[in-house]
C-alpha cells in the first residue's frame, strides 16, 4: 500500500513523503518541495494581483490564447458585451464569445477580423483599431494587439459620452455658422 503526505518542518522546509509498504518492509521517499510551494504561492499571488488590477479598469479587456480560448478577462469586458459570467469563466473559444457579442453588434467583417487576429500564425498578426456604433446607441473604440507569447489582447472602451459631446459641439458650431450666415 502506498501513502502520500506532506510534512512542514519547523525550519520552514516542506517535504513530500511517499511511503510504500511492500512484503519486505516500508520504503520512504522524501522530496523537498519547499521551492515548488514558494513558486506556486508567488504565481498565485501574481495572478490574483493581475486579475484585481484588470477589474479596476473601465475598459473591457480580454486575452485570447493562440488556440482561440479566452485566457483572461475583466468584468468590464463581460459588462460591455453583456456576456454570461458562466460563459466567460469557462475559457470559451473566441467563436462562442463572438456569437454572444453579435447579439449587440452584428457586422460579420469586424468579427472575422477578430477571429483572424486571435487564431492567425504569429508572424501574420498586425494590431488594429476600430470603432463600433452599436444599434443600442453605445459607441465603442476597440483595439486588437498581438502579444509576444502568441496571445491576443482585445480592448474595448465605451466612448459614448465623448461622442455625444462631440456631436453636440458640432451641431452647436453648425447652428452658429448658419446664424452667422443669416446675419
Amino acid at each position: 500500500k502506498q501513502v502520500e503526505d506532506r510534512w512542514y518542518l519547523p525550519d520552514g522546509r516542506s517535504l513530500h513523503v511517499n511511503a510504500d509498504a511492500n512484503g519486505k518492509g516500508v520504503t520512504y521517499l522524501y522530496e523537498n518541495v519547499t521551492e515548488q510551494i514558494a513558486l506556486e504561492s508567488r504565481y498565485s499571488a501574481l495572478i490574483q494581483v493581475q486579475r484585481e488590477t484588470l477589474d479596476t479598469l473601465r475598459e473591457g479587456v480580454a486575452v485570447f490564447a493562440p488556440d482561440g480560448r479566452l485566457r483572461l478577462h475583466n468584468s468590464a469586458f463581460a459588462r460591455i458585451w453583456q456576456l454570461d459570467p458562466e460563459l466567460v469563466d469557462g475559457e470559451p473559444h473566441v467563436d462562442d464569445v463572438i456569437a454572444q457579442c453579435r447579439k449587440l453588434y452584428d457586422v460579420p467583417e469586424e468579427w472575422e477580423r477578430t477571429v483572424a487576429m486571435v487564431t492567425a500564425i504569429v508572424a501574420e498578426r498586425h494590431p488594429y483599431e476600430s470603432q463600433f456604433d452599436r444599434p443600442d446607441g453605445t459607441v465603442l473604440k476597440s483595439a486588437a494587439l498581438p502579444l509576444p507569447d502568441g496571445d491576443t489582447l482585445l480592448i474595448y472602451r465605451d466612448i459614448t459620452d465623448a461622442k455625444r459631446a462631440e456631436r453636440a459641439l458640432i451641431e452647436k458650431n453648425e447652428a452658429l455658422q448658419a446664424a452667422d450666415r443669416l446675419k
